[in-house]
């Protein structure tokens, strides 16, 4: 007969290890597959916040008439935290030639849009109807980097296919 004490141990122990390993990476493949959805539901908003600016950016411009312009200026807006946050983060510049096209928008505006699907639980979508950039005041966050622009997202997905 064989002696094999311990032996059942030890295979216990690697299968414990393996099965470690294997949750472990499931779990940060999970992670990395929800973080990307979650840029891809903000970027999907962001781009159909940026259809509709320049359906109204273009009826502005036709009928000569700013009030068509959903949002508050952004001039108004100044004292509110998140603008000032991307004042201060340099997201947004004040001696940029079109600041004063940028309009904050809130979940009030959006339904105004009749866009009422997109998610705004917290702060403001930020709309330059001259540019037409859409900029997400709580920017969207994918591994150490931080996210506030459409043109940046559109930027990462085309540096993620080359």
């Amino acid at each position: 007969m064989k002696n094999e004490k311990g032996m059942g141990h030890l295979m216990l122990i690697l299968c414990i290890i393996l099965i470690i390993f294997i949750a472990v990476g499931a779990i940060y493949v999970f992670y990395h597959l929800l973080e990307n959805q979650i840029i891809e539901t903000y970027k999907t908003d962001m781009l159909l916040i940026q259809g509709k600016v320049k359906v109204l950016s273009e009826e502005a411009i036709v009928q000569k008439n700013e009030a068509l312009l959903v949002g508050r200026k952004i001039t108004d807006c100044l004292e509110i935290e998140e603008i000032k946050t991307l004042l201060e983060k340099g997201i947004i510049s004040q001696d940029e030639e079109n600041f004063e096209n940028y309009y904050v928008l809130e979940k009030v505006n959006l339904e105004e849009m009749q866009l009422p699907t997109i998610r705004l639980e917290k702060g403001y979508y930020v709309v330059n109807y001259n540019t037409d950039e859409i900029i997400y005041s709580e920017g969207m966050k994918k591994g150490k980097d931080r996210y506030y622009q459409l043109s940046e997202l559109e930027q990462l997905e085309q540096n993620k296919e080359n």
